[in-house]
């Protein structure tokens, strides 16, 4: 909707693996509409948010269990790599890839000069989590009240 709005501006989407999972068709309807959306996939290849609630909310299960569901504490949390860049290049936008934070910013660059929706996979450490704004107040409304 931003890239159809303003389209003489750049429109950055950042999003998880995990969520453009659920969106890849964005990818080819922008490439078909000649949009120039710019997305930055952060491929950690988890739900990292799926993980981090879980973590909270299994705690009690674990413990009534007396043993852990898995080594993580976390249940279907994983995925396989998808390599958005070449996803992208397959529908015909433009697609980059990095792994260190010197490399954004030129990645950003030549997606910019290609004139066409593009992705940008970065990869990032799947042991650091990313917090969402919000989560913190999610785990207290998930936990028990003391005394209990």
């Amino acid at each position: 909707g931003a890239a159809v709005a303003r389209p003489n501006h750049p429109v950055y989407c950042i999003i998880g693996d995990g969520a453009m999972g659920f969106h890849p068709q964005e990818i080819e309807t922008a490439v078909r509409n000649d949009l120039k959306p710019i997305f930055l996939v952060c491929a950690d290849r988890q739900w990292g948010m799926v993980k981090i609630n879980q973590s909270f909310m299994l705690k009690p299960w674990k413990t009534m269990l007396k043993k852990s569901l898995d080594p993580g504490e976390t249940v279907n949390t994983e995925l396989g790599e998808i390599q958005w860049d070449k996803l992208a290049e397959a529908m015909g936008g433009h697609g980059e890839r990095v792994s260190s934070p010197d490399e954004l910013v030129p990645a950003l660059e030549r997606c910019q000069a290609a004139g066409k929706c593009s992705v940008v996979q970065v990869d990032v450490d799947p042991v650091k989590h990313m917090w969402a704004p919000g989560l913190l107040h999610f785990k207290k409304m998930h936990q028990e009240p003391k005394g209990r």
